[in-house]
């Protein structure tokens, strides 16, 4: 018997990274593969703007995925990113079939369904479609909020609170067409916060309040959880790439600034004790230019602050409070590893703020391990948890959802 198998591709704006993962006999995921391949300009903010350029990254991080691994794979769980990508809150209310004049119905999973597609009946523009619905909980006849579907408890009325994710209709048709031209398909598409969210947070944290802010090249995903669900999602066109092209305003090559990131940036300092003067080459390597780290780090803090200042930004405008976040902000992505970025964030936002790393896998591989691959590890749970979910479903609910569905519209039509 061949064992479950998941994939999960992150398609970034400067890398496409493709994690595969084997499920053992417990239950447990070891990562066997894992790819990594840049995309060099066809993505830009995170949207496909070059269909065979971007495809040929893609297949290139899965190659080398399945190359490292025993297993070939045809579908992954993929992530998405974008300004595009926009979530907010919705509810529905049903009212629960009674069983007599006397007595109250039993709520059904055909109840928690029809409650759900009630609260998504909002008008969305043409270009957008539904990417994600996520459960945020339930109420029956005014009661408190349950976390868990109450099938089975007797009801009048029942209500569902859903938090909706949705994306531009074109990218996302344009990523599934990038998927297929890699050879593979889409298995299932997900918000790119929420996956990094679920392999760097932790349950606790999603309870008592928490930002996940993935900050990769060109976008900074964004998600705020509280009570243990999604409570806000957003994108801000903003990354690390803005601190890149802040130090190529001073009239060097993008590999030099690279190289400055990398090196000599510490935004806990804006400069060294002896100021040290660095030599970076010109446009064209015809030339040097002498700079001091002092102004390296200064360029690189404002930049670096002007990116924290939107994540405070977006979190203000959406009603967030520093009282709702006890856990703080976990950073993960690339830019994540800046060193002094956790630094400048606490200080500008005002709680703490940490590097997280994936987590919930076999970490024994050495294949992952840093917060760039949060996404695609977030992926491959995610996918393997919908699978769990569907087993428990089929087995709790053996009539089956489209038995379910079935009875519902003969209860409706007498």
């Amino acid at each position: 018997m061949n064992p479950e198998i998941h994939a999960g591709i992150d398609v970034g704006s400067k890398n496409v990274i493709c994690v595969v993962a084997e499920v053992d006999e417990e239950g447990i995921l070891h990562i066997t593969g894992a790819g990594k391949a840049p995309t060099s300009g066809s993505v830009i903010e995170g949207v496909i703007v070059d269909l065979p350029g971007a495809a040929q990254a893609v297949s290139a991080a899965i190659e080398e995925a399945e190359s490292l691994s025993s297993w070939k794979i045809a579908e992954a769980a993929v992530s998405i990113s974008g300004s595009h990508v926009r979530g907010f809150p919705g509810r529905g209310t049903v009212n629960v079939e009674r069983e007599d004049e006397f007595v109250s119905g039993k709520v059904t999973w055909m109840d928690i369904e029809d409650a759900t597609e009630t609260a998504q009946l909002i008008k969305l523009p043409r270009e957008s479609m539904v990417l994600r619905t996520e459960k945020c909980g339930y109420t029956i006849d005014g009661s408190s909020r349950l976390l868990r579907p109450p099938v089975g408890l007797r009801a009048e009325r029942l209500t569902a609170d859903i938090y909706m994710v949705t994306a531009d209709r074109t990218a996302v048709l344009n990523l599934e067409q990038v998927i297929r031209d890699a050879g593979k398909n889409v298995s299932e598409l997900y918000p790119s916060a929420f996956a990094s969210a679920r392999s760097v947070l932790t349950p606790d944290e999603m309870e008592i309040g928490v930002v996940l802010a993935d900050i990769g090249a060109e976008t900074t995903d964004i998600a705020v959880f509280h009570s243990g669900v999604l409570a806000h999602l957003a994108v801000i066109p903003c990354g690390g790439e803005s601190i890149t092209r802040a130090l190529q305003a001073i009239r060097i090559p993008r590999y030099e600034a690279e190289r400055l990131k990398t090196e000599y940036i510490d935004l806990t300092r804006k400069s060294k004790p002896d100021n040290t003067e660095i030599t970076v080459s010109s446009f064209g390597g015809r030339s040097t230019i002498p700079i001091t780290d002092e102004a390296v780090n200064e360029i690189a803090y404002r930049s670096a602050g002007n990116l924290i200042g939107d994540i405070l930004c977006e979190l203000k405008q959406a009603g967030i409070q520093e009282s709702d976040l006890p856990a703080g902000i976990v950073l993960s992505g690339g830019t994540s590893y800046l060193r002094g970025l956790t630094s400048i964030a606490a200080r500008i936002i005002g709680i703490p703020v940490e590097v997280g790393s994936p987590a919930g896998v076999d970490m024994s591989s050495s294949l992952i391990g840093n917060a760039e691959y949060a996404n695609a590890v977030g992926l491959v749970l995610l996918s393997h948890e919908e699978e769990n979910e569907y087993e428990q479903r089929r087995v709790t609910n053996p009539l089956g959802i489209a038995a379910q569905r079935l009875k519902g519209l003969i209860r409706k039509l007498r």
